[in-house]
């Protein structure tokens, strides 16, 4: 008798990369200490297709293309799981962490909150940017893969930053009035309810 003769059980659906997949697609335009920009424009339908996995990501950029401003592959010199796991050799604390904009620039956020068992390797932080205590920034990693969002409405920022591979971030500034608009009109079950952090 098999072990698992439950007839509902999930099946769970492997789609395959493109067979041309390309670790590192795009060359690299702009670099600073901690990262690299490709120049590519991220919202054009052949740069989108060497960023996808697979069709199923390539439609979901696609579609996305109206609810964003730019798209852009950041390659990451050092990753937030490297900054950790170095502090932790030297036992020093991480206040700040860098993360990639667009175009190279690259912001500064201050660490208010960090959950999880303290692990090196995984965790989700949340703060604002330096000088900006307005504004407000996540991040979650693991290992070498992290997203993250900025918010900063003051100074026109919104950013958010999804994983491609490790070491890699689509980096996308988004249009606020858009980009995860939350239910739909008399939906109100589907809302994501959240507190303001600590400062």
């Amino acid at each position: 008798m098999p072990i698992n003769s439950n007839p509902t059980a999930a099946k769970t659906t492997v789609i395959s990369n493109y067979p041309d997949f390309k670790m590192r697609p795009l060359p690299v335009g702009i670099e600073s200490t901690n990262n690299q920009w490709a120049l590519a424009d991220g919202k054009d339908i052949n740069t989108i297709r060497q960023l996808a996995h697979n069709p199923l990501e390539y439609a979901r950029m696609v579609d996305e293309n109206a609810r964003i401003f730019r798209r852009q592959l950041v390659y990451l010199k050092e990753t937030a799981a490297a900054v950790f796991e170095q502090a932790k050799v030297t036992d020093s604390p991480v206040t700040q962490l860098t993360l990639p904009a667009l175009d190279g620039h690259e912001l500064t956020f201050e660490i208010a909150r960090r959950e999880g068992a303290g692990s090196s390797r995984q965790g989700m932080l949340s703060g604002h940017l330096v000088g900006n205590a307005d504004s407000l920034v996540t991040l979650a990693f693991e290992d070498g893969r992290e997203a993250f969002t900025i918010l900063s409405p003051n100074e026109n920022i919104f950013l958010v930053g999804e994983p491609r591979e490790n070491g890699q971030v689509i980096v996308k500034a988004i249009d606020p009035n858009t980009y995860g608009v939350g239910p739909a009109p008399g939906n109100a079950d589907d809302v994501i309810k959240t507190s303001p952090t600590n400062r």
